[in-house]
């Protein structure tokens, strides 16, 4: 065999171990300005200012858009989805739906990160079965 094959096979190997690596980390997000941009929503819901109210839902969508564009990440999409539905809950004048939408949100950034299960159905990846744990 040549040298190159060989060199060029290690690297291809070292490359697909290093993206199996990365594929099965947890994903680490930082919610810290929306859950800045939330706490405005909520103090803006409480005093029934629409305006204030709007201006910090389309800031905290636009954050939400801007960190989705670095990666797909589904408890952000959960985030995205509930500011939205809040923006037209004021929009509607129901600030008490707004509240509770924000709130939702909010516990939803606060969710701590969770080891991937890689396909099983316990916490840590293992199966129940018929004849037990494996």
């Amino acid at each position: 065999m040549n040298f190159r094959n060989i060199l060029a096979a290690m690297m291809l190997s070292l490359l697909s171990i290093g993206a199996v690596q990365a594929a099965g980390s947890p994903i680490h997000e930082d919610y810290t300005a929306l859950l800045a941009l939330s706490e405005k929503m909520l103090e803006a819901a409480k005093a029934s200012d629409a305006t204030g109210f709007t201006a910090a839902a389309t800031e905290a969508s636009d954050v939400a858009k801007d960190q989705g564009n670095k990666g797909n990440s589904p408890r952000l999409q959960r985030i995205s989805t509930k500011i939205k539905q809040a923006k037209k809950a004021v929009k509607s004048g129901d600030f008490i739906l707004a509240t509770s939408l924000t709130e939702e949100a909010r516990v939803e950034m606060e969710k701590p990160d969770t080891k991937p299960t890689f396909g099983g159905t316990t916490e840590g990846g293992g199966r129940k079965g018929m004849f037990g744990e494996f």
